[in-house]
């Protein structure tokens, strides 16, 4: 526990602000790990100065120095022995009312003297050593001259008890290049030093430009040093300083760390964001997530009260593990009995502290869910004399979930079967019952049926797959070399070593051509060498051109057209001039609108104009005549005020500006220097196409439906901010539902939420928002997954991935392990398409009366000043009372009810 010896001082109030050679450093303030200004994060001496500080034997400053260490400070002899003795934890031993009197020699500031006097008592410090010093360094302040190395070597050795083994190596050498240097009174102290690990050697390089390891025995040391010195010298003498407890690690999370001592008490210690994490293998600072559980460590807190720092000394497990199958749990005498060979033994769990429990898969249970018969591992402690289990391990999964994925490896052999999950594209490894079905169009199909890429719906039962469905076919490829194609027939002729074959072609046959992003089956020409990948039905669903690469030449300047001769002459933008051939297959467009040759002859005959064009030799595949580009920053040089751009797939291109429009939705008066690398862009070319007169970043935000008129195509939404924004669609916007297919503005009528993204301020694509809303039944950490029972009662199970975004009253959370059983969440993807994880808090209220027509819940106030009592009904609210679904006129005035409210609106209210 927390011990609270308390501190004796000599002196009063001034007397005590002058530990610090007469600056403002007290002797009783305790700071946090962390906030001295002048020690950065990283600093060498960092984890020592921390520790310190908080343990109250090297302190920071007050007054005009607080926040700082000054750890580049020399430290004085007089301070040095102050900073011993509270090491030692002796400080409050020290007596201010004797009588004190030392040699005329020694120089000593009256507030140290009661100090001096028991570090000579205690025998760290000799009266003629110190005056001989004194003596030799005659006009010099003993007190206040600075501690040297070799001095304060052998006033620590003394203070851990080695004084007798420094006198026994006093005859040895050192093996430092600088031996001889040593003051040989002193040297049997520094070989006991450097033995313990106390002190070390300092590297230099010699004039013949080696390095050297001296010990510069007369250095002066620094609070720095000091602090390193002293901190080492703790695992050397056992000392309980005040605020500072040890035990071993049972849990933790963002918040807290829980501690089994060594009397067998299980206690919370409150931690924040500015906790200083160590480790005892390290000087480098760590996070909560290097701390081994069940390893020891040593907390030691700050003056609120909590823990200002942290440091792991031990990772061996203080634990003992057994293995059994579990025949009952008994929660009435905390008790799990499990049969050890032909034996049945009891083991107990701390009823205040229960243990964790998971399966093979690292799912999270409760000792209520623990299969019987199961084969489990136990930890239990092996502090207490009692051992109570801190852990529980089933050897098997008891997963309970369905889902989809691809397969990614399967053995009809062994009945073993990894999916890449849909959701998170994370492998996931499952055993396939004996009894399982496989199924492909209805019709059961033999294991070996099953290959890899196949997509697959599973159910899973108790951890082993007892169902598939096959709902694509892997379908293989065939490379080959065209020889006609029949668009009204929808049939492709090729040829395969010289055999001819035919296929038919699916209805949205995908053309793919290296560096051609709109391909069609009008720029695939005989003779061409392809690559067929066919559809679930047998059809060929992409034709893949694997000779021809269509080189992609941007901003290039037309020289001139000739109709006749349809030549084509243009220079790229490094210069390079070229002479193309257009023929009946080539396709022209003006950004993104196609046209004809017809229609484009006078302005690819227009000198001087800026188009992009694909070729394949000599041939002219595309020409997009230009007036914007888009695509991602990859520099903005705001001096020589350029811009360039990566263009998907046909290259990059800079474009100059002066003081172009920039638009970035929710943002006013943006100007170019607010365009940032990566960002996605649409930036609209001047008349001549040689500027760029706007920039439209593309940015994606998330909205709240509000409503949707079809008749007049207007939209509106609510920001998180609460402003309401209404839109008038236009036809070439996109509209998708969760899955990315196209849907209707009718159809968002059934949506909660909407990605919106954005053209600088024009929306160009509105997407519907997956939205799960239940109790949390369970967590898995291990497979990134949530089991969530839905309002309707069935539990589904959501992969979350590996980070997704908590939130907890407003806060975001570190871990999936600050989600709780029992919790109720929202599960959505943001506009980033990262999954977030929302804790709707809890609201106690009494029911009052209803309004129906504005959907408003109104309780009783708790004061009169609460002006928390009003609250509007989500569309879809769900009212129970335990598994009882009930409806707004089963509440009565007065009942008690718990409200969940997420985003101002009730989502749920239970009786």
């Amino acid at each position: 526990m927390l011990d609270k010896r308390k501190s004796k001082w000599a002196a009063g109030a001034l007397a005590a602000t002058m530990i610090y050679s007469g600056i403002g450093w007290s002797a009783t303030t305790a700071f946090a790990a962390s906030p001295f200004s002048d020690v950065t994060a990283g600093h060498w001496a960092e984890k020592h100065i921390s520790k310190l500080a908080l343990q109250g034997i090297l302190k920071g400053g007050t007054g005009t120095e607080a926040g700082k260490f000054n750890p580049n400070k020399n430290v004085s002899r007089e301070e040095a022995v102050l900073i011993a003795l509270r090491f030692m934890g002796i400080e409050d031993q020290v007596k201010s009312d004797e009588v004190l009197v030392f040699p005329s020699e020694l120089t000593i500031g009256n507030y140290y003297k009661p100090y001096i006097k028991l570090a000579l008592q205690k025998k760290i410090l000799m009266i003629d050593e110190e005056t001989e010093l004194a003596k030799k360094e005659k006009g010099k302040d003993w007190g206040k001259s600075p501690a040297t190395r070799e001095w304060i070597t052998r006033l620590l050795v003394r203070a851990i008890g080695k004084d007798a083994e420094a006198k026994l190596a006093a005859s040895q050498a050192t093996s430092f290049n600088d031996d001889t240097s040593i003051d040989a009174k002193l040297k049997g102290y520094v070989n006991v030093g450097i033995a313990s690990g106390i002190i070390t050697g300092v590297t230099v390089t010699n004039g013949a430009g080696a390095s050297v390891t001296k010990f510069d025995p007369v250095a002066p040391v620094t609070r720095a040093t000091a602090s390193t010195l002293f901190s080492r010298a703790e695992s050397k003498i056992s000392v309980a300083y005040s605020g500072q407890v040890t035990g071993v690690l049972l849990a933790m999370d963002a918040n807290k760390l829980t501690l089994l001592h060594q009397d067998g008490v299980v206690k919370d210690y409150t931690i924040s964001t500015s906790t200083s994490v160590y480790r005892f293998d390290s000087e480098k600072a760590s996070s909560l997530a290097d701390l081994k559980l069940y390893g020891e460590v040593s907390l030691i807190s700050e003056a609120g009260g909590s823990i200002g720092y942290v440091e792991q000394t031990s990772d061996t497990a203080k634990v003992k593990t057994y293995e059994g199958t579990l025949t009952r749990v008994s929660t009435s005498l905390n008790r799990l009995t499990l049969l050890v060979g032909e034996d049945s033994v009891y083991y107990y769990y701390d009823p205040l502290h229960l243990p964790s429990v998971k399966d093979a898969n690292g799912q999270t249970l409760t000792l209520d869910n623990l299969p019987v018969n199961a084969t489990v591992k136990l930890l239990v402690d092996a502090v207490r004399t009692d051992g109570k289990i801190l852990s529980i391990t089933v050897n098997q999964s008891v997963v309970n979930k369905t889902g989809t994925g691809t397969v990614a490896a399967w053995s009809a052999a062994t009945r073993s079967l990894q999916v890449k999950a849909t959701a998170t594209s994370l492998p996931e490894n499952f055993p396939v019952s004996a009894n399982a079905t496989i199924k492909k169009n209805g019709i059961n199909v033999a294991p070996e049926d099953m290959k890899l890429g196949d997509t697959i719906t599973y159910e899973v039962k108790s951890g082993s797959v007892t169902s598939i469905v096959i709902t694509k076919s892997e379908q293989p490829t065939i490379s080959g070399i065209l020889n006609a194609i029949n668009k009204t027939d929808k049939t492709i002729q090729y040829t395969v070593n010289g055999e001819l074959s035919a296929k038919f072609m699916a209805d949205n046959v995908i053309v793919k051509i290296e560096g051609y992003a709109d391909a069609t089956l009008d720029d695939v020409y005989k003779g061409d060498p392809i690559s067929l990948t066919f559809n679930d039905s047998g059809k060929v669903s992409v034709i893949s051109v694997t000779g021809n690469v269509v080189s992609n030449l941007t901003g290039a300047t037309i020289s001139s057209y000739v109709s006749d001769a349809k030549t084509l002459i243009v220079f790229d933008s490094a210069g390079k001039k070229y002479n193309l051939d257009v023929n009946a297959s080539t396709r022209f467009d003006l950004n993104g609108t196609k046209l004809t040759l017809e229609t484009a002859t006078p302005l690819i005959s227009s000198k001087g104009k800026k188009v992009n064009i694909g070729i394949s030799g000599t041939n002219v595949i595309y020409v997009s005549i230009i007036a914007k580009y888009s695509g991602t920053v990859t520099e903005n040089n705001t001096s020589a005020r350029t811009l360039k751009l990566s263009l998907d797939g046909s290259g990059s291109i800079t474009l100059p500006y002066v003081s172009p429009i920039v638009e970035i939705y929710g943002s006013t008066a943006k100007s170019y220097a607010d365009v940032r690398v990566g960002d996605q862009v649409t930036v609209l070319l001047n008349g001549s196409q040689d500027q760029a007169s706007s920039i439209l970043v593309q940015k994606t935000a998330q909205f709240d439906f509000i409503s949707s008129d079809t008749t007049n195509n207007k939209l509106r939404t609510k920001r998180a901010d609460g402003v309401v924004e209404e839109w008038t669609l236009g036809s070439n916007i996109v509209l998708q539902d969760e899955s990315g297919a196209a849907t209707t503005l009718g159809a968002l009528n059934n949506a909660g939420l909407l990605n919106i993204t954005f053209q600088g301020n024009t929306p160009i694509k509105i997407k519907t928002v997956s939205v799960s809303y239940g109790r949390v039944s369970s967590v898995n950490t291990a497979g990134a997954s949530v089991d969530l029972v839905l309002p309707n009662g069935s539990t589904v199970t959501k992969t979350v991935g590996s980070t997704p975004l908590i939130l907890k009253n407003n806060v975001v959370q570190s871990s999936l392990s600050t989600v709780s059983p029992d919790d109720r969440v929202e599960i959505r993807k943001d506009e980033n398409d990262r999954v977030v994880i929302e804790v709707v808090p809890l609201l106690r209220k009494l029911y009052w009366y209803y309004e129906a027509d504005s959907r408003t819940l109104n309780v009783k106030k708790e004061t009169l000043a609460d002006t928390n009592f009003s609250f509007t009904l989500h569309s879809q609210v769900y009212i129970h009372q335990g598994t009882t679904t009930l409806s707004l006129t089963d509440l009565r005035n007065d009942d008690a009810i718990s409200l969940y409210v997420l985003r101002g609106k009730v989502f749920e209210i239970a009786k």
